[in-house]
């Protein structure tokens, strides 16, 4: 039937078009779902003078690159293997805008909330700062996508100039996208240091330089990878080589990325658990890795465990320096979710946040491998799986298990006594215990070869024992050789007693933080906590009888 003609314009209902589109419908709910520092962040980013330009130099240097190197190939193009030379001209260019200017720019999206003070107005929005960093890496994890995207044909082109594997190719583009994805959570990390606009000037050169640092190494790397590195991908050891190191990339960037996020939470949370539980992760991954090379490699079987005592050796150094400058005092959000069973203080009190712990927390994981550096040598030595170890060299290497981790227990415990003596007159942070600890091992390195210059003026000699100081040298003097040195016992005497007599100087401090115990909720605190727990989670009703009404 036809439209009556005398129905006023105004009563008429106009059909609203329905969309049956499921692909609208998906990104619809998407949208909704998203986190929305990821859609604020990367709207600004894409609209961003600094996109623009990055954009349109990869665009242009791509097609000039290829411009370039089609005259260099002549007209013997289709039959020389030029595929090499053109691939490492477009990773130039795709690690140029990956790598150095993706970075920069995560850092100064974050850089600039600190300097503008517009993060206190994201602070007391719902958005956690696991949100806000995550929202912020997305866009980051977004604009290397576009740029690789743009690149690939250029990079795909070159297997057809032969000379260059689709499996190279391949690795090269996966290694160098996880390395922007990893230095762009580092310049969010870098970010979130400091809120002073000076500072963040001194930052934003060292970022800088490093990343240029990083893309001439990776630059390196990927044309010695490209023109010799096929025959590596048939190679066990390389594939081994390759989980250790990704093995490596997820933890470490786990725990960049939380160390981002406690930054920017507020000063009365908890901030230090979960980097403590990444920490331990990574012990756990290097004990690992180790064991599984040393039962199954057959040869270097003791430089695979002084490569152990090593690795654990750094790493709690550098956990322990930063572990050290923690505050002391726990706040009552955190006494809040204290352990409170004896198994739970036992075990859980070491991740709590404070100075003692965090001392003690690093102090047992270098005990630790110590003990499962000694048990793996006696295991492959009863079972034969890890080769053939003298008894010379089972000595050595017992020696070096004692030795390394009592110069970094005893140097992490006399840059703690020297934060807790500055804690008396200033607040002091992370950074400074860290570049305490830095300046007494640059002393204890620097001071011998001082002292043996002025002593003797003909150079520098053999080791001594004035050197005791020097951790690096002893701990290697003890490795070399083929029978122990002669200044052994001193040093295996003096240096473990030295730091037992440092642990024992922290050992109040440690007692202090271990005190701490759970106390209850306030009521007004259990009360905000259930009203909000019921708003996002509300009681459904439940059906007890066919009968109910829904």
């Amino acid at each position: 039937m036809s439209a009556d003609v005398t129905t006023p314009f105004a009563d008429r209902t106009i059909p609203v078009p329905r969309t049956d589109n499921r692909m609208d419908r998906v990104f619809d709910w998407l949208g909704e779902r998203l986190n929305p520092i990821l859609v604020k962040e990367t709207r600004q980013a894409l609209k961003s003078r600094q996109f623009v330009l990055t954009f349109g130099l990869l665009l242009i240097a791509a097609w000039g690159w290829s411009l370039i190197g089609l005259v260099m190939m002549e007209v013997d193009g289709g039959y020389s293997q030029s595929g090499p030379a053109m691939f490492v001209g477009y990773y130039c260019i795709l690690a140029a805008a990956v790598g150095v200017f993706v970075p920069f720019g995560a850092f100064r999206s974050l850089a600039s909330e600190q300097e503008e003070r517009t993060y206190e107005l994201l602070s007391i929005t719902g958005l956690s700062p696991r949100q806000i960093v995550s929202g912020k890496l997305g866009s980051a994890v977004v604009q290397v996508a576009i740029y690789t995207s743009a690149i690939a044909p250029c990079l795909a082109f070159t297997y057809m100039l032969r000379g260059i594997s689709m499996p190279t190719i391949l690795f090269v583009v996966v290694y160098a996208v996880l390395g922007a994805l990893g230095l762009s959570v580092i310049g969010l990390l870098v970010g979130t240091l400091t809120g002073e606009k000076h500072w963040q000037v001194l930052l934003s050169v060292v970022l800088i330089v490093g990343l240029l640092i990083v893309f001439f190494i990776g630059i390196g790397i990927t044309s010695n990878l490209v023109f010799d590195g096929d025959y590596m991908f048939g190679d066990d050891e390389f594939w081994m080589v390759m989980g250790m190191l990704l093995t490596a990339y997820l933890t470490y960037f786990a725990l960049v990325f939380y160390a981002a996020v406690a930054q920017i939470t507020f000063v009365s949370d908890n901030r230090s658990t979960r980097l403590r539980v990444i920490m331990l992760i990574q012990h756990a991954c290097l004990i690992a890795w180790f064991g599984y090379i040393y039962f199954t490699v057959e040869v270097m079987d003791e430089e695979i465990l002084y490569g152990l005592v090593s690795c654990m050796a750094f790493h709690w150094a550098v956990m322990g320096a930063l572990m050290i400058g923690e505050w002391p005092e726990l706040s009552m959000r955190v006494k809040r979710g204290l352990p409170q069973s004896f198994l739970g203080r036992a075990v859980l009190t070491w991740f709590n946040p404070g100075p003692g712990t965090g001392y003690m927390f690093a102090c047992c994981g270098l005990i630790a491998a110590c003990v499962t550096t000694c048990v793996m040598l006696l295991i492959g030595m009863a079972s034969g799986l890890g080769g053939s170890t003298s008894s010379t060299d089972m000595e050595k290497i017992f020696a070096f298990s004692v030795l390394a981790p009592a110069y970094v227990i005893a140097y992490m415990g006399i840059s703690l006594i020297f934060v807790r003596f500055l804690r008396r007159f200033t607040q002091g942070t992370l950074f400074v215990a860290a570049l305490i600890q830095v300046l007494l091992i640059t002393a204890g390195t620097a001071g011998p070869f001082v002292v043996e210059s002025i002593v003797d003026s003909g150079g520098f000699g053999g080791y001594s024992l004035l050197q005791i100081t020097n951790p690096f040298w002893s701990s290697a003097h003890i490795a070399e050789g083929g029978t122990m040195p002669l200044e052994a016992p001193v040093l295996l005497t003096v240096v473990p007693l030295t730091a037992l007599i440092v642990f024992v100087l922290n050992l109040p401090g440690i007692l202090h933080e271990v005190r701490h115990v759970r106390i209850a909720k306030p009521v007004r605190v259990a009360e905000e906590d259930e009203q909000l727990a019921a708003e996002t989670k509300p009681h459904e009703p439940v059906q007890i009888s066919p009968w109910d009404v829904q």
